[in-house]
């Protein structure tokens, strides 16, 4: 969820009042090359996004199925990097940090939502689950998010998804 978030735009005389595209999946890296044709002006080098204004002017693309995602470190220079790569139906994480024992550390872990999860935890087993993978990761991670929005089962050693385990490892290698 952190990562899926709608994108409005308000283009007078170019999008359509009321229209949803949920069929395309942009990136924030995309905003430039689209700003630039949408402005008709040269596109820098050496930038990874593409221009989606096509889809802005309600027409369809092609290859607009999949997002890479990527964390480097939080505002107080913790490392923790991890790379993803989102499809329609999976999210395929890859922390390398991750040894079972390095903690992930982010602000949120000051917050009353999170002090509250370290309180539930102590009597709950599923929560406590929960926790643990948040402090840990695991260093692969794959979920079906078509059928479990909330990436709670992963299926990183499941063999009936092991196809779509393969495509997205060779994807964002």
């Amino acid at each position: 969820h952190s990562t899926h978030t709608p994108l409005i735009v308000r283009w007078p005389g170019v999008t359509k009042a009321g229209t949803r595209d949920a069929k395309h999946m942009v990136s924030a890296v995309d905003f430039l090359p689209t700003f630039c044709d949408v402005l008709e002006i040269e596109k820098p080098d050496g930038f990874d996004g593409s221009s989606f204004e096509p889809l802005l002017r309600g027409e369809s693309q092609d290859g607009w199925d999949s997002v890479f995602k990527i964390y480097n470190e939080n505002s107080g220079g913790q490392r923790h990097p991890i790379r993803g790569l989102q499809t329609r139906d999976y999210l395929y994480l890859f922390n390398p940090w991750s040894d079972g024992e390095n903690r992930f550390k982010t602000a949120t872990q000051g917050t009353v939502s999170y002090k509250r999860l370290v309180a539930l935890a102590e009597d709950s087993p599923e929560v406590a689950a929960r926790l643990h993978l948040f402090d840990h990761r695991v260093p692969e991670e794959l979920y079906h998010v078509a059928e479990d929005p909330d990436c709670l089962v992963n299926l990183i050693n499941d063999p009936a998804h092991d196809a779509a385990l393969q495509d997205l490892r060779s994807r964002l290698e």
